[in-house]
C-alpha cells in the first residue's frame, strides 16, 4: 500500500494529537450527515412535485394515482417487472415487504437492551445470594388492614 510507511498508530500518538484528529473526524462526520440529510430532503421533494410529461400524468391520473415522481417511478418499475426484469422483481418485492432500516435498527436495539437487562438481573440475583438474601427464601405478608 503506498504511504503506508507514513501511517503513524494512534498509540504511538500524543493525546493533543489524537483529540486534534477526533475532532477532525467529528467535523467531517458531522459535514457529511448534513450532506446525506439535505440530499434526502431534496430527494423528498422532487418525488412529491408533479410529473412534467403530460402523458405519464394522464396516464397515473386514469389510474386513480397521484401524478406525482414517486408514482411514476414505481409505475415504470412495475412495467419492468412485468416484462422479466429481475431487478425490478426484487425492488417491487423489497418496497412492498419492507419494514424498514430504521424498525431492523430498533429490533436490533430492543435486543441489545433485553440482554443488558438480564445480564443485570443476573448479577443482581448473584449479589443477593452473596449477601444471604437467596429467592428460596420466603415472604411473609402481613394483611394488617381491619375488616370492618
Amino acid at each position: 500500500m503506498a504511504g503506508a510507511d507514513n501511517l503513524i498508530p494512534n498509540e504511538q500518538r500524543t493525546p493533543e494529537e489524537r483529540r486534534a484528529n477526533a475532532r477532525k473526524a467529528g467535523i467531517a462526520s458531522g459535514k457529511a450527515r448534513r450532506r446525506k440529510a439535505n440530499m434526502k430532503k431534496t430527494l423528498d421533494a422532487l418525488l412529491v412535485s408533479k410529473v412534467s410529461n403530460p402523458q405519464l400524468s394522464k396516464i397515473l391520473k386514469d389510474m386513480g394515482f397521484e401524478d406525482d415522481y414517486e408514482s411514476a417511478l414505481l409505475l415504470v418499475a412495475m412495467q419492468k417487472a412485468l416484462k422479466g426484469s429481475s431487478r425490478h422483481m426484487e425492488l417491487i418485492s423489497k418496497i412492498a415487504n419492507s419494514e424498514g432500516a430504521k424498525d431492523t435498527l430498533d429490533k436490533k436495539e430492543q435486543k441489545a437492551r433485553i440482554k443488558s437487562l438480564e445480564l443485570e438481573n443476573k448479577r443482581k440475583a448473584q449479589a443477593l445470594d452473596e449477601a444471604g438474601g437467596g429467592a428460596d427464601e420466603s415472604i411473609l405478608i402481613i394483611d394488617d388492614i381491619p375488616n370492618d
